[in-house]
């Protein structure tokens, strides 16, 4: 999967509230990842998943993360927060 980071990345929690938000850095990124079914009768029954998420947060400069890009991430997890 490949892409450039152009809009906020919003991570809600269990209850539905945002939860993180991640300011669009306007960075690419480009990761690996898999998708494994199993299936019967024609039916899926199960699906895993693996991706790099460290990988993809380490090129979008989320990971470490500087100490401006933490004030622009609070700021837009209450923007986000007011807007849902």
């Amino acid at each position: 999967m490949s892409g450039r980071h152009v809009a906020p990345f919003v991570v809600y929690d269990d209850a539905g509230e945002v939860d993180t938000v991640f300011p669009p850095t306007g960075k690419t990124f480009a990761i690996t990842q898999s998708h494994w079914f199993r299936v019967d009768g024609g039916l899926v029954l199960e699906h895993w998943a693996n991706r790099d998420d460290l990988g993809q947060a380490k090129q979008l400069g989320w990971v470490p993360p500087t100490p401006i890009y933490l004030i622009r991430m609070a700021r837009a997890k209450s923007q986000a927060k007011r807007a849902s």
